[in-house]
């Protein structure tokens, strides 16, 4: 992880000139080419598709979905209730399939055509290209994969199966790992000054993109156990196990570089959540750090007059709960991928017979220490503190986990990952979640309808199905 503080704006000035011939009305035509240019310096665009990415994830993605997963109590213009609306689902997909996926391409080309002196650059774009296409599926489910981005060839590009793209995209992480380890480092491109997760770090990129493979098994093996051989396989190769190893982007208090979440609220609201109590927790994840004396309660939530949440669907109000301004703050870092993700997952699979992955109760403190330690010691500019005393102490009175008890901490250890969340719960059902008030729906939201520009530029697009049909990963 590299915890050094970017200056973001200094490199969005300084590419989004880059940018600027996007023609307004085809922006969610992803069945022409988007590129401005015909080739790429890897130092200009890495670090504006990863802002762009990472703004809409916190803005479009966290600020308005939040309260879907139940993490927050209540959103402004949250597509909870059932339909989502054109401009959400629009800017999100224009921005992983034009902005991102677009300007990674021409990366990875070009990259590629350089030979073994640029893999280092060719796997990053393949890398950060296969997690687009994670959370593309993971949002819509059947889109664009096999013929997306290249217009010339395939002007109405067909949308895959779920299925067919998680496996794509283990694939492709397969390649990426295979392109670090055959790279020459020999008059290596720099690419340390565009990459703004692990300045030109390879071997912390490869332990991401296993990390990041094995996030996509645990998907798969909701419907098919038999990638336990490739599970086994990514357990024994480096992965994200150690908080040193996070991927995040860290962002300042500067203007022009602060976590667009609290750019919102300073924007509409006024200078800090706990002040003006526009994000509340929600109840299951309120409860549980509750029902669990968390020690993270402390650090991700103000209730001076013990009011509890206030409530699925309500906002804050003096005598409840708000989220804290340790969380809603300038300089939070966006969380791309955390340590206690994997051990987790091994826990997970432990109980669940695997037995590649080792001690359930050994993986399952591991993990708990390991998110404890993030939030309350290891992340960037953190306003409250955990000691390792009190982290001992809670780690001590842990029993061994139920099944159950393993989900309920994988649910607590993605809050401000609103897709990685939104999957946990779809993929688990722990914790049990209430669905909307006042509306037909059943369930919670499980999927987005596709942008209605999409929809009139591709006649592959399919029918829109309601947004409270599982996706395929679900049980």
């Amino acid at each position: 992880m590299n915890l050094d503080m970017k200056n973001i704006k200094i490199f969005f000035v300084a590419v989004v000139v880059l940018f600027t011939s996007f023609s307004c009305d085809k922006v969610l035509d992803i069945n022409t080419d988007p590129l401005a240019a015909t080739a790429a310096d890897p130092n200009a665009v890495l670090p504006y598709v990863i802002v762009q990415y990472s703004n809409r994830k916190i803005t479009e993605l966290g600020t308005r979905m939040s309260d879907v997963p139940q993490y927050i109590s209540a959103c402004f213009n949250s597509p909870r209730r059932g339909p989502t609306t054109s401009f959400l689902t629009g800017n999100t997909w224009n921005m992983m399939y034009v902005q991102v996926l677009g300007n990674l391409s021409l990366v990875e080309k070009d990259a590629l055509a350089a030979g073994p002196t640029s893999n280092n650059v060719a796997a990053i774009a393949k890398i950060l290209s296969s997690l687009i296409y994670y959370e593309l599926t993971s949002i819509w489910g059947d889109v664009p994969y096999t013929e997306a981005i290249n217009g010339q060839e395939f002007q109405s590009p067909k949308f895959d199966t779920q299925e067919t793209v998680l496996r794509g995209v283990v694939s492709d992480l397969d390649e990426a790992m295979t392109l670090i380890d055959t790279r020459e480092v020999v008059g290596e491109f720099k690419v340390s000054q565009g990459d703004l997760i692990y300045g030109g770090d390879m071997d912390m990129w490869r332990r991401y993109a296993n990390s990041l493979k094995l996030r996509v098994l645990m998907m798969l093996r909701n419907k098919d156990t038999s990638v336990d051989t490739q599970i086994a396989t990514c357990l024994s190769q480096p992965l994200i196990d150690d908080n040193s190893q996070v991927a995040i982007l860290p962002y300042s208090n500067s203007p022009g570089g602060m976590n667009a979440w609290q750019n919102i609220l300073e924007a509409f609201f006024g200078n800090d959540n706990e002040s003006v109590l526009v994000h509340g927790p929600g109840i299951p994840f309120h409860d549980l750090l509750v029902a669990k004396n968390d020690p993270r309660y402390g650090l991700f939530i103000y209730d001076p007059n013990n009011g509890g949440s206030p409530g699925n669907g309500i906002f804050p109000t003096p005598t409840t709960a708000a989220i804290r301004n340790n969380v809603i703050r300038r300089d939070l870092s966006d969380l791309w991928f955390l340590a206690a993700e994997v051990s987790f997952y091994k826990a997970e699979l432990a109980l669940k017979g695997v037995a590649a992955a080792g001690d359930a109760n050994t993986n399952y403190q591991t993990g708990v220490r390991q998110i404890l330690e993030f939030w309350g010691q290891d992340i960037p500019g953190a306003q409250i503190t955990l000691d390792n005393p009190t982290i001992d102490a809670y780690i001590a009175g842990l029993t061994a986990p139920t099944l159950n008890e393993v989900y309920e901490q994988e649910y607590l250890a993605a809050f401000m990952c609103p897709v990685l969340a939104w999957n946990h719960v779809r993929r688990n059902k722990i914790p049990a979640l209430s669905p909307p008030s006042n509306t037909s729906i059943t369930t919670i939201l499980k999927r987005f309808t596709y942008p209605p520009a999409e929809i009139s530029a591709n006649p592959n697009t399919p029918t829109n199905l309601a947004t409270d049909v599982p996706m395929w990963f679900e049980n």
